[in-house]
């Protein structure tokens, strides 16, 4: 079966996020997470303009939705919340590995980075953030069965 463009991004993308489980790393899949993290931004600023004798970051350390933010610290979420305004459908993933944050495309080696990725590569560094590309080697066809098993002893078909 010959994949779709689509189904190999999909699979790089669990490629890519079972590499930073299995190595230890924190992440947030920004394809499921960018609003969650946007909304936690505001949330944060709400509480404070209703409270703001607690501070920002106290607000963010007690957050429901702190997995997704990666950090404890206002300034960080700050310019993490600002840049994915304007540059999250470039990124795959939030990273945190050891004290340093990153950004990371997941890229299918048949792809070049578009233009717009290079200019949010630039602008992601500029504020700080490592950059990492993943590239997936996901084959274009894929062999598989399907088989049915019916009644009876002798009741089995195979289908490819």
């Amino acid at each position: 079966m010959r994949l779709l463009v689509e189904d190999v991004k999909q699979i790089g993308h669990i490629i890519a996020a079972r590499y930073f489980s299995d190595q230890g790393w924190r992440f947030t899949d920004l394809k499921q997470s960018k609003n969650k993290i946007i909304e936690a931004y505001e949330t944060v600023n709400e509480q404070y303009s209703k409270y703001p004798y607690m501070s920002k970051d106290w607000y963010i350390e007690n957050s429901v939705q702190k997995e997704y933010l990666l950090t404890t610290r206002w300034e960080n979420l700050d310019v993490l919340a600002h840049f994915l305004q304007t540059w999250s459908d470039q990124f795959d993933f939030f990273l945190k590995i050891n004290a340093q944050t990153s950004m990371c495309i997941v890229n299918i080696p048949q792809s070049v980075l578009t233009r717009e990725q290079e200019n949010a590569i630039e602008e992601a560094r500029k504020i700080g953030y490592n950059v990492y590309i993943f590239k997936a080697h996901v084959p274009e066809n894929i062999d598989f069965e399907l088989e049915e098993v019916m009644g009876g002893i002798s009741g089995r078909g195979v289908f490819k």
